[in-house]
């Protein structure tokens, strides 16, 4: 599954590419995202929970960064499996100032199996469409908090955030 965007961030790109290389800040933001811990060398073990329809469950796995050039872009490759199925893929952001916000665009490749990849085309893409709007909305409340506020996230208030920047 192809899955390309882009979105703005109303900060500037070396504010938001410190939120989207924070791995605390990345927890806080992410979908589902129960645990993602640093272990070395740009790679992140990562428990998620996702799901498509009826079929969800808890996703172990790494994510590992790539070719980074701070603060305009990244290659990210993901390798999660659990109970339901696995996820895999591979994708690059690309930071780009514009006026006092940042465009986000990413495009990526993602393989899905197992029992989660029964779930029709039309369910991923919406799916990721909105985990995606949940995750910048985040992200752009995250990039404009003053240092040391805690930001508030759920999944009414990323996904109305997200909403917003459309």
């Amino acid at each position: 599954m192809k899955i390309t965007g882009s979105h703005e961030i109303s900060a500037p790109p070396d504010r938001v590419f410190a939120v989207l290389t924070d791995p605390d800040c990345l927890a806080r933001v992410m979908p589902g995202c129960k645990k993602l811990e640093a272990k070395g060398d740009d790679t992140y073990d990562l428990v998620l929970m996702a799901g498509v329809g009826p079929i969800k469950g808890e996703y172990v796995g790494t994510v590992q960064l790539a070719d980074i050039d701070e603060p305009s872009s990244y290659r990210m490759i993901v390798d999660i499996k659990g109970k339901t199925g696995f996820v895999t893929g591979e994708g690059t952001l690309v930071l780009v100032e514009n006026g006092s916000g940042t465009t986000v665009t990413y495009a990526g490749d993602v393989t899905i199996g197992g029992k989660i990849a029964a779930v029709g085309q039309r369910m991923h893409s919406s799916a990721a469409k909105l985990m995606t709007r949940q995750l910048f909305g985040a992200i752009d409340a995250e990039a404009n908090a003053e240092e040391g506020t805690e930001v508030k996230h759920g999944l009414i208030r990323d996904t109305l955030r997200g909403l917003r920047r459309k």
